[in-house]
């Protein structure tokens, strides 16, 4: 049964940033990981293989990964104002959201980089999936509100984080 991705059309978001006196455009695309896994030769069939990706590492559909991912648009959208963290790639970033119902935390990976023109920026959803919740707090990277790093990722300025 062939599953519809078509939630996950572009979509374009609007940071507000007192800084220039506008909202800043981003155009926001979101990749196959949001709704594929990493193909496991013990669990899964050969013709489950929905693409590879980089060439050589076949994915798999996720029925979990997919189903969260409806709610993807709505969370990218509510991103501004939001704090996101760094990961141990410096391009990337992090938007955490508990997800209380289902009791995870919903991890969603991206990039963002400036664009030529309009939109003054593009957001790549690169990976997302569920986690289970910790007890406690959780350890995170260091954090940064999404506005600001709109805003140095724009003006091409170094990202400073906030302490753990």
């Amino acid at each position: 049964m062939e599953k519809s991705v078509a939630h996950l059309a572009p979509i374009t978001i609007a940071c507000p940033c007192e800084s220039i006196g506008r909202d800043l455009v981003i155009a926001v695309d979101f990749l196959g990981h949001c709704y594929t896994k990493a193909f496991d030769p013990e669990v899964h069939a050969k013709d489950e293989i929905l693409f590879y990706d980089g060439g050589s590492r076949p994915r798999v559909f996720c029925p979990d990964r997919y189903q969260l991912s409806f709610a993807l648009p709505d969370l990218l959208r509510a991103l501004p104002g939001k704090k996101v963290f760094q990961t141990t790639v410096s391009r990337n970033y992090l938007y955490a959201v508990t997800l209380a119902a289902q009791n995870t935390i919903y991890e969603i990976y991206f990039m963002l980089k400036r664009d030529d023109g309009e939109p003054d920026l593009r957001l790549i959803v690169e990976s997302a999936y569920p986690v289970a919740a910790p007890s406690g707090v959780r350890k995170r990277p260091s954090q940064i509100r999404f506005n600001v790093l709109a805003y140095k990722v724009l003006r091409n300025e170094p990202v400073k984080f906030a302490a753990r």
